[in-house]
């Protein structure tokens, strides 16, 4: 599911749709998930970095159709 939406996401990013920062999430979540479950803290703390970025990337894009 994390490599589905990852894949998908970029590709609905490089079509410039917001989209794709939202399937980031779901997939950064998803190996979130999987780091805990292997028990494994660089997956989850990097992963954990990575859905902070993909919101941080959301929230930017969205305010900056608010300002157009």
């Amino acid at each position: 599911m994390a490599t589905a939406c990852g894949l998908l996401g970029v590709y609905l990013l490089g079509n410039k749709n917001k989209v794709g920062f939202a399937l980031f999430m779901i997939a950064s979540a998803s190996w979130v998930t999987f780091g805990f479950m292997t028990h494994s803290v660089a997956v989850v703390l990097g992963s954990s970095v990575f859905f902070l970025m993909h919101m941080r990337g959301l929230i930017r894009w969205t305010r900056q159709g608010a300002d157009a």
